[in-house]
């Protein structure tokens, strides 16, 4: 019995001491996790710290690279602003782009008497005139271009044409203004002037003279061309604004020496809601069209006919159709008094794109006078108060865009009478 109650006890200590194993072993393992929890812990925080530290120096390098191209920016600027700044020599030359060979020969050389005529007439000594041959081609006249700046031109006069003009600015320097003969204002920029008259400003002067006159319906005649597309485009926008509603559009081929079938699609009918006609045509071509427009029952005593430069020529004088019409064009005034000149010295008529290389001339003539740099040059030439020359008013500013005064003519039996100032 004894031995019983000894073995009892021994069973009960036994049944304790399994009891509370199982806790120190939970105990043990709990001490393990955290440990193993603190490492990858301490490792995911090293790499969230360099993960941190990456996009920093990401943002860092970022915000060099900002700085970087900010101070490229600035010096490009200022290096830019040097370049025009370029001082003038005592003798300026100015490099004269022209076709001096090919079909357009005889222009090229009616605006270089023109040129050299302004020289002599402004007693400009200081100015030294770099001739060179354009050609037709764009190969030709890039370059000439290039050969003026190698002789160290400061300023380029020409060319003629606007797809020449377009590339020769991007194969010079950015320093030497040019200012070409083209009246394409969509090559105009900094540094290239487009010189000619502006088909666009054209239109507007011409709607503003239509709406003085109180006309409503048109139909409009222009020619298959881009010069037509420019056209068409700007009296879209100008019949908006002036409320002139467009009825019907004709366009005819300028190459065509017959307008028989041509004329064959004016119909009386279409033109009963018009009270006015614009004709963009020039010479015989004009005369054409507006003689079988009226012989088609178009009669001009109804709708008044009107039109543009191309109007401004006394070879129409004389067409009965065109009596009583209205076109605009540049002031003719001194232009006629420079033809006089012109044609003393040459013992010809110059054609009247010479008109525009004299006025050019001129005024440089009078900028380089009191400009010791090219910037204060380009200040004068842009001045906001414009200029009067041959063609009367206008204005250049520093985009490349030349705005001009245009007038109003009436067509009368043997002269063009001047009606009133229009500024588009």
């Amino acid at each position: 019995m004894k031995y019983f109650f000894i073995f009892m006890f021994l069973f009960l200590i036994s049944c304790a001491t399994e009891k509370f194993m199982p806790e120190e072993v939970i105990i043990i393992d709990d001490d393990q996790s955290v440990e193993e929890e603190n490492k990858e812990e301490a490792i995911e925080e090293k790499e969230d710290t360099q993960n941190i530290e990456i996009v920093e120096e990401k943002k860092l390098k970022n915000i060099e690279i900002n700085e970087s191209k900010k101070i490229q920016k600035l010096v490009k600027k200022e290096e830019k602003k040097e370049v025009k700044d370029t001082l003038l020599e005592n003798i300026v030359k100015i490099g004269i782009l022209l076709p001096l060979s090919g079909e357009n020969k005889k222009l090229g050389i009616s605006i270089s008497h023109a040129l050299e005529m302004a020289l002599f007439e402004t007693k400009s000594i200081n100015i030294q005139l770099l001739f060179k041959d354009s050609g037709e081609s764009l190969e030709k006249a890039i370059q000439a271009a290039i050969e003026l700046e190698q002789e160290g031109v400061a300023i380029i006069i020409g060319p003629i044409f606007a797809f020449q003009a377009s590339e020769i600015r991007k194969n010079i320097s950015e320093h030497i203004p040019i200012f070409s003969f083209t009246n394409d204002g969509t090559v105009k920029k900094e540094g290239l002037w487009a010189l000619g008259f502006s088909p666009k400003q054209q239109v507007r002067a011409i709607f503003n003279e239509m709406k003085f006159h109180s006309i409503t319906n048109i139909s409009l005649i222009v020619p298959k061309s881009i010069y037509g597309d420019i056209i068409l485009q700007e009296s879209r926008k100008a019949s908006i604004l002036n409320n002139i509603k467009i009825n019907h559009m004709y366009r005819y081929d300028k190459k065509a020496k017959d307008f028989s079938k041509f004329s064959m699609t004016f119909n009386k009918e279409n033109f009963i809601k018009d009270n006015g006609l614009l004709i963009v045509a020039s010479g015989k071509q004009l005369k054409e069209i507006s003689s079988r427009a009226q012989y088609r029952g178009i009669d001009p005593k109804e709708i008044k006919f009107f039109g543009i430069s191309g109007w401004n020529n006394h070879e129409i004088l004389g067409e009965p159709a065109l009596l009583g019409g209205y076109f605009v064009a540049a002031q003719q005034f001194s232009y006629e008094t420079f033809v006089s000149r012109y044609f003393r010295l040459y013992d010809e008529v110059p054609n009247e794109i010479s008109g525009l290389g004299y006025d050019i001339l001129a005024l440089l003539s009078v900028g380089l006078k009191n400009s010791k740099t090219t910037q204060q040059l380009l200040n004068f030439l842009t001045s906001p108060s414009g200029f009067n020359g041959i063609f009367g008013f206008f204005k250049v500013d520093s985009n490349g865009g030349v705005y001009r005064k245009f007038v109003s003519y009436e067509v009368m039996k043997r002269n063009f009478v001047k009606k009133r100032d229009i500024m588009p």
